[in-house]
């Protein structure tokens, strides 16, 4: 039984790999498209990673957090550790080629440490007993790449003690990108020091494809327990359904690239706007002062050019605001945009007169009755499940 269920493990795996190559193709033949695709989904999994914490986020709250001027919703300090780990899986280095430069830096932005508590202290090593360098070590060239994330992320997961679950996922996508390297070497140039979306611009230098912590936000969410059979199993589902679902989103990359490069053909001879749109394809968040400086242009210009992106569908505005706007593709624009706050419930006709707390308790009660339903039948489906 347990070599049966060995094997269904193998080829449960295989066809992962199948799955995440066909997006590096995407990706390899397209260097813009993957470009676009990890700038999108860099900020889903920042996300998905702190929540899988416990701690409150979305992505609609880290945009005020970057745009500033407004109030900044949900945990601030959910907000960050998110903010800092989309900068490190946008440049994530290599572990394999730079080991201890690449883990210091993981630990400095995903495990949201200040500077020199951890990896100064340490003399930037901070595995015990050369853990880390034995499992670089241990690892075959026949390894694929997400088995070989799946290797050193382990093993710093015992050396560590399982303290920091974010720099393991962390570290899980940057062995994996740097599997997928045609010519390995150092990588994660760190170019994102001087970007000030905070993350949210500029090009990634990676190649992972594989998102842990989307992977086990599927449906519900599951523990990271890649050590243990089951936890390794919810992670390899959960892979499949989330890559099954990005060799769509890619092609969608791919599709605004069309229309972007083409949006500029047949203008007058002096006109940017291929350039503009060249410039959302490098750095897909954007402000018109920013753009204006990345291409060359008067800041009034950079409006106008913004304007006709916008009237063609290309991109979209996210801050909602009238000074201080920012602009984006409109993948990224929908997982970021700032969404208008909804009305309190009975506001309007009911505006100026006092609440009555009678019919705010039968509220209370009638929503409690409905959750207490759905829970039901959560549990009773989920029964029948386990029962098949």
């Amino acid at each position: 039984m347990a070599g049966r269920n060995s094997a269904a493990g193998a080829l449960d795996l295989l066809g992962i790999e199948v799955l995440a190559a066909r997006i590096e193709a995407f990706g390899r033949a397209d260097p813009d498209a993957g470009n676009l695709w990890r700038s999108e989904m860099a900020v889903a999994e920042a996300v998905a990673s702190v929540a899988l914490e416990g701690r409150r986020v979305s992505e609609a709250d880290l945009l005020p957090r970057v745009a500033g001027g407004g109030i900044s919703r949900g945990d601030p300090v959910a907000g960050e550790l998110a903010l800092g780990l989309i900068r490190a899986l946008k440049a994530p280095g290599d572990p394999i080629a730079r080991p201890a430069e690449t883990l210091a830096r993981l630990e400095r932005r995903a495990g949201g440490l200040a500077g020199a508590e951890r990896g100064a202290a340490a003399g930037e090593d901070s595995l015990a007993s050369g853990a880390f360098d034995a499992a670089l070590a241990a690892l075959r060239p026949q390894d694929p790449p997400i088995l070989a994330a799946l290797r050193v992320s382990g093993a710093y997961a015992r050396s560590s003690g399982r303290a920091n679950p974010m720099v393991e996922r962390a570290l899980f996508m940057a062995v994996e990108g740097a599997r997928r390297r045609a010519t390995p070497g150092p990588g994660g140039a760190v170019a994102f020091e001087e970007d000030p979306m905070r993350g949210l611009s500029g090009r990634v230098d990676a190649d992972w494809v594989a998102t842990p912590a989307l992977a086990l936000s599927v449906g519900r969410y599951r523990p990271w327990s890649p050590g243990t059979a089951g936890g390794l199993a919810d992670l390899i589902e959960g892979l499949g359904t989330v890559l099954g679902m990005e060799i769509g989103r890619i092609g969608r990359a791919r599709e605004w690239l069309r229309r972007a490069r083409a949006c500029g053909e047949g203008r007058h001879g002096r006109s940017r706007l291929g350039d503009a749109a060249q410039a959302f394809a490098s750095a897909p968040c954007l402000t018109s002062g920013l753009l204006a400086e990345r291409i060359g242009v008067t800041p009034r210009g950079a409006t106008n050019l913004i304007d006709a992106l916008v009237e063609q569908g290309l991109l979209r505005e996210i801050t909602r605001r009238r000074t201080a706007r920012i602009w984006s593709v409109p993948g990224l624009a929908e997982r970021l945009a700032v969404r208008p706050r909804r009305p309190a419930p009975g506001l309007g006709a009911a505006q100026g007169r006092e609440a009555d707390p009678r019919a705010g308790r039968e509220a209370m009660t009638r929503a409690l009755a409905d959750m207490d339903t759905a829970l039901g039948r959560a549990d009773a489906l989920l029964g029948r499940r386990r029962g098949g």
